[in-house]
C-alpha cells in the first residue's frame, strides 16, 4: 500500500510496450502493466530486497519481528524453464470459497460470482532469432471442483487431466517483447474494488490487504544460434 508503488515508479514503467486497446481493457478491470527495460525502479527495488535487508537488522530487532516474517513472508520467487507455445501457470491468488467478479467491457459492467475460485495468469513464450522473447499473458479464474477433462500435453497428444473450469478473459491478453533482463510487471490500480486487479494482486496479511506485485523476468536465453526453433 505504498503511495510510491502506485504512482511515482511508473514514471519509469514502460506501459506503451502493451497495445493500447489490451492496456484500456486492463485498466477497465483493475490491472496496470508495463515493462522495465533498465534499471528497475527505486521504489521496486526496494520491495524486491526487503527480505534481504531485513536479514541485516541487529538480533533483537529480528526477535521482535520475527512472527511477522514467518507468517507474512514478503518476496516469493520461482525459475521456470517454457518451451515455445507449451502453457504455464502463474497462480496469482490463494482459493476463494466465493469469488464476487465485476467485469468491464468497454462501456458495459457486467458480474458474475464463481464458487471455489482463484486467480491464474496463463503464460506462452514465443522465442525469436534475436535472442528476445515474446511473452503472452492472459488472466483466467479457474473454479469449481476438478473434472477429469481432455486436454492436449506438451507432445501434442490428447490425454485426460483432472481440471477446473476456466473463465478466460482473451481481451485482456497482453504480450509484450522482452530482452534477457528485462521484465514485466503487474499489479492492481488504486479503485480495482472488485475487480481482477483485486483478485490477482491482493492479499491478506496481519495488516490487513496488501498490494501484491507480480514481476516476469527473461532471465537467461541459450546460446544456440537456433534458439527461436526451440
Amino acid at each position: 500500500n505504498d503511495p510510491v508503488l502506485g504512482d511515482a515508479a511508473w514514471h519509469e514503467i514502460d506501459e506503451t510496450q502493451i497495445a493500447p486497446a489490451v492496456r484500456r481493457e486492463l485498466l477497465s478491470n483493475g490491472i496496470r502493466a508495463g515493462v522495465i527495460s533498465a534499471s528497475v525502479p527505486a521504489a521496486i527495488d526496494h520491495v524486491l530486497h526487503q527480505k534481504e535487508s531485513r536479514t541485516g537488522e541487529k538480533h533483537s530487532d529480528l526477535a521482535q519481528k520475527n512472527a511477522e516474517l514467518m507468517s507474512d513472508p514478503i518476496v516469493h520467487g520461482r525459475v521456470m524453464s517454457v518451451r515455445r507455445g507449451q502453457r504455464t501457470e502463474i497462480q496469482a491468488s490463494e482459493e476463494y470459497a466465493s469469488l464476487p467478479l465485476l467485469v468491464s467491457g468497454g462501456s458495459e459492467l457486467g458480474g458474475h460470482t464463481y464458487e471455489k475460485a482463484k486467480a491464474v495468469y496463463s503464460l506462452r513464450v514465443d522465442p525469436q532469432p534475436d535472442r528476445s522473447t515474446i511473452i503472452e499473458l492472459t488472466p483466467e479464474i479457474q473454479f469449481g471442483e476438478p473434472r477429469l477433462r481432455f486436454t492436449t500435453g506438451e507432445d501434442g497428444i490428447l490425454k485426460q487431466a483432472s481440471l477446473n473450469e476456466r473463465k478466460v478473459f482473451e481481451k485482456l491478453n497482453l504480450s509484450v517483447k522482452l530482452a534477457p533482463g528485462e521484465m514485466l510487471v503487474l499489479m492492481s490500480t488504486p479503485d480495482a474494488g472488485s475487480r481482477l486487479g483485486h483478485y490477482f494482486h491482493t492479499t491478506n496479511s496481519s495488516d490487513g490487504p496488501q498490494q501484491k506485485l507480480i514481476l516476469i523476468r527473461l532471465a537467461q536465453v541459450p546460446e544456440s544460434g537456433t534458439f527461436a526453433n526451440h
